[in-house]
Order: structure tokens, then sequence, then C-alpha cells
């Protein structure tokens, strides 16, 4: 009698053995994935700061080579004007 409550007792430690087991792989692979899910959001927030970067060096090339070229002097359709206390004062 003294074997089959043997044989018993090592049957539910060992299904309280895989139990921890199982819930310890769980935390594990829990951990896991919240790691992986950090390193995927700093790939992607890294690739789109590196895309902003470079579409910003563009728009700066593309401001610079898109300008029109200033008036020259002495163009009589010109006016110029320029700021004071009391509002634009436009000379001709």
């Amino acid at each position: 009698m003294t074997e089959t409550l043997g044989s018993h007792d090592i049957s539910a430690r060992f299904q309280v053995a895989l139990r921890q087991l199982g819930g310890f792989l769980g935390k594990v692979g829990f951990a896991l994935f919240l790691l992986a899910a950090g390193i995927a959001a700093l790939v992607a927030t890294t690739f789109i700061g590196l895309l902003l970067a470079v579409a910003a060096v563009f728009l700066t090339f593309a401001h610079s080579f898109g300008r029109k070229p200033r008036r020259q002097d002495g163009d009589p359709d010109t006016l110029d004007a320029r700021r004071t206390a009391d509002g634009w004062v436009i000379e001709g």
C-alpha cells in the first residue's frame, strides 16, 4: 500500500513541477515578447527619424535651387517697402 501512495506522491510532485515550469516558461516568453516589441519600436522610430532627416536635407537643397533671382537694382516696376512704427512705407 505504501508503494501506491509513493507512486501517487511522485506523480503529484511531477505535475506540480510541470505547472511551475510552465508558469516560468510563460513569464520568460512574455519577457522575450516585450523585449522584441521594444527593439522593433526602437528600429521603427530610428528608421522614421532618418527618413525625416533625409527629407529635410532634400527640402533644404530644393529650396535653395528653386529660389527666384532677386530683383535687379533700377527696375522701375519694383517698389521698395520698409516697416516703420506707423506701419509699412512704400518708396517708389
